[in-house]
């Protein structure tokens, strides 16, 4: 994001994207508390009864692999759709996401109306973010959370253990999540032509319709310093090209989109974008 102005606006753009496709997919059980940085906090409580608890514990499980999936199917349409070649759109791909699960107990409170937890489990969960884990993309449990939701989950989970400052050694669970990404690709591109070149003309919908949000942001709070006379021209510059560059994507996603599919058809098992 900071190697220009229009690097930065493309990058606030996917951050935002990105975080709004988790959200969307966010829903009872579960409850938003905090959107941190580019991370989001949910939380999901025991109803009081047991059979209630199974019930709510099988939603999370599917939400917990719904996440990875909509997040996943985020990039990859998005990256391949983009005819940009900024910093920020050419790097698309490098973009991870890691889930952090905890099974615990923890105290619900309200704060100008939002609602709140905390607790020893709540910071467990919090200082697992930062683990030894080799990989950028994994679903990662603690032993409590592998009991209650793990278990019953697809794929292999590796176990493993993390020294939490303050807490002591807390024993893992991790998921690696690294095959899912072709997966997704595969689907986008298992589409007929006409879904297919829908997919690319809604990226340019998006793409337009977010571009004025981000730069307003990248006004408020710029990634990249530069004179305020530069700041300027580059806006006046961008708002008067809107029009073309939305003619442009329009036009150029769809086809960006079918071409990649020849390309893969013509050589299966190559990829087209940087490697993970």
């Amino acid at each position: 994001m900071v190697a220009n102005q229009l690097a930065a606006v493309h990058g606030q753009q996917a951050i935002t994207f990105l975080i709004e496709t988790i959200l969307h997919e966010v829903d009872i059980p579960l409850t938003l508390h905090a959107i941190e940085g580019d991370a989001v906090f949910l939380s999901a409580s025991h109803p009081g009864d047991e059979e209630g608890w199974r019930d709510v514990l099988a939603e999370v499980r599917i939400k917990l692999s719904r996440f990875f999936e909509a997040f996943l199917e985020g990039i990859v349409r998005t990256a391949e759709a983009t005819p940009c070649k900024c910093a920020s759109c050419h790097n698309l791909e490098e973009l991870r996401l890691k889930i952090v699960v905890h099974s615990g107990r923890a105290v619900y409170h309200t704060i100008a109306g939002l609602p709140q937890i905390a607790g020893t489990d709540v910071i467990v969960a919090h200082r697992l973010l930062k683990n030894s884990v080799p990989s950028n993309e994994y679903l990662l449990m603690t032993d409590a959370a592998y009991r209650d939701l793990g278990r019953e989950m697809e794929g292999e989970f590796l176990p493993g253990e993390e020294n939490c400052e303050g807490i002591g050694p807390v024993r893992t669970w991790v998921r690696l999540m690294g095959p899912a990404r072709e997966q997704a690709r595969e689907a986008l591109y298992a589409k007929p032509d006409a879904q297919l070149a829908a997919e690319g003309r809604r990226y340019a919908r998006w793409a337009v319709t977010t571009m004025f949000a981000a730069l307003v942001e990248q006004w408020k709070h710029p990634a990249v310093q530069v004179a305020w006379p530069k700041r300027v021209a580059f806006t006046v510059t961008l708002l008067l090209k809107a029009p073309f560059l939305f003619a442009g994507v329009w036009l150029e996603g769809p086809r960006k989109l079918v071409s990649q599919r020849s390309a893969r058809r013509k050589t299966p098992g190559k990829r087209l974008l940087a490697p993970n």
